[in-house]
Formats: structure tokens, sequence, C-alpha cells
């Protein structure tokens, strides 16, 4: 880690194992999550960490959304597709919209009581939902204002946090939120999904990786928002679906084989990690519910999750 931090100790002090520091693109529960950036700010003295981290964001986690706002009629009904996304990447988060007096109000809800004055998630679902609206429509649309609920009471800070999100901000508000110029409604939807298809194929392009690995990539990021037909992805990352299935077939695969590839490497991995209900895997990795993973992960491995489970669960107690 640049800034010298230990990830062990770091993980450790979160409650989560340390080998999920090898584990890629594993979804970690949304409070550990909080508790991890809580730890990381602690041990590294980096009061920004989920400001930093939030602008970061890689943009294949957004790709899901372009098929789905193609079938918005309008930018409100987008809107209403990027809020309950969010809620996808924000696991326990309720964003509730409003309208009034010319603005857009996003407000935050949270039934985790446990983290919900913790400033590294308040800072990381406001950045977080700035970063990806940014992203979508870029900036010529700026914040109106954004409200925290926890209190700030240095000039400084307040000032830090006013440059970052370029408005007005307040603490101790009543609630967590950011306030956007109802205009950004005037965008048409098409345009909003050519932006990101054009950021998503840039970024596709600064990693130099195979079609196979690039796919793979995309459908990870899908399986939580459930869009995982080729129609989509192939949609997602600029191709037609004929000519994606075409060059996978030019690979030795097909897009089935790799959305089972995914699937399998995913599940193995959240059933290690025990504060994973099987429940919440199946959800997860866009099956419809528990029964429909479990079938599906018998025929790729001729024994179901619970099994699994249960053999982790004996070794424990060896």
């Amino acid at each position: 880690m640049a800034k010298g931090g230990q990830l062990s100790v770091i993980f450790a002090s979160a409650g989560l194992a340390s080998d999920t520091l090898v584990e890629e693109n594993v979804l970690i529960p949304f409070d550990k999550f909080i508790y991890l950036l809580e730890a990381a700010e602690k041990q590294l003295n980096f009061a920004n960490l989920s400001l930093q981290l939030a602008r970061q964001q890689d943009i294949l986690v957004l790709a899901p959304l372009g098929p789905m706002l193609n079938k918005c009629k309008d930018l409100s009904a987008a809107l209403d597709t990027i809020v309950k996304y969010l809620q996808i990447l924000f696991t326990g988060c309720r964003i509730d919209i409003g309208r009034k007096n010319g603005t857009i109000k996003l407000s935050y809800e949270t039934d985790l009581v446990h983290i919900e004055q913790q400033p590294q998630y308040q800072d990381y679902a406001l950045a977080g939902a700035v970063n990806i609206l940014h992203q979508l429509v870029g900036q010529a649309f700026p914040l109106r204002a954004c409200y925290f609920t926890r209190s700030e009471t240095d000039s400084l800070r307040i000032a830090e946090y006013s440059n970052y999100f370029r408005c007005p901000v307040a603490f101790s508000s009543q609630s967590l939120a950011i306030v956007v110029d109802e205009k950004v409604l005037s965008l048409k939807v098409h345009d909003i999904v050519s932006r990101l298809s054009a950021r998503i194929n840039t970024s596709l392009s600064l990693y130099p990786s195979t079609i196979v690995e690039q796919v793979s990539r995309v459908i990870n990021y899908s399986l939580p928002g459930g869009c995982i037909n080729i129609d989509d992805i192939a949609a997602s990352m600029g191709y037609s679906p004929r000519t994606l299935q075409r060059r996978l077939k030019s690979s030795g695969t097909s897009f089935s084989l790799l959305v089972d590839a995914v699937r399998l490497k995913m599940a193995d991995q959240y059933l290690k990690n025990s504060f994973y209900r099987i429940t919440d895997i199946a959800l997860m990795l866009g099956y419809s519910n528990h029964s429909s993973f479990s079938r599906s992960y018998y025929r790729c491995c001729g024994y179901y999750p619970i099994d699994v489970r249960k053999g982790l669960s004996q070794v424990s107690i060896l």
C-alpha cells in the first residue's frame, strides 16, 4: 500500500480474513467494507480515503447501466434506473428521489445503524454517487449542495469537502443527501448511453487483455444487477451479439461458458466466507433465488453449495 499500511492488520481490524486480499473482484459486505475503510483511515492517517477511493472507481462497474438505460423512455425513468443501480452497489442503503424548486435531491437511508454515522460511510456514499453521475452526465450540471448527518466543526475540513464536491456542504443535517439541478433531465438518454459506452471502450483499450478476459470482467460486474444476457453485455462493450459471439468462438469459448465459469469462480470464493448467506450469494451471482443457484452449482460440481459450507465447518472444528 502506497502510504505504508499493513493490509493484513487493516483487514483483521475490519473482521475480514487475510485471504480476502487475494480474492479478485469479490464483493465485501457493505458494512464490513465501511469497517475496512475506517480501519485503513486510522492506520494510514488518511482522512480523505473514501473520497479518493470513490473518485478512482473502475468505470467498468457501470457497464451494466448502458443496456438498462437504453430501455428507458426518458431521463426521469433513467434517473430511477440509476438510483436502483446505486442501491445494488451500496447494499443496505435506500436512496429516495425528491424534486422541489428546480432541484433533484437524492437522500440516503440505511438499516445498518452501526455504520450510518461513520465518516467513511457518509463520504463514500455521497462521493460514489457523485462520481457515477459525473461519469454519466459529465460536469455540465454541477451539484447544488451536499448534506451530511454527522457533525463537523473544523472550518478547514468543511472547506476541503466544499472543494471536493464543488458546491456548498452542510453537516449535522437531517438527511444524508446530494442535490442536483433539475436541468439534468433535459439530457437525452441516448447521449448518456453513448458517453458511457465511449468511457467503457476507452477503459478496455487502456488495459491490454484478451476478449475473454474483457468479457469476463464485464460479466462479473453485471452479475449483481442481473444483466447477464449476451445482448446486454455485447451492447455495453460496443459489439453486436453476433460479433461478440464470433470473437469468443475464435478464442475457443462461448458467452454461456464464460457466464458459468465466472459464476462458479465467484461462488467458490463467496462460499469460503461465512458472512455470506447462500441466499445472498445467489442474488450476487444474478440468480433469481436460492434454488436456482443450488441446482446450477450442482450441475457444475456434483454437490450443493450447502455441502461446501458443511465441509468448511467440519474443517474449522478440526
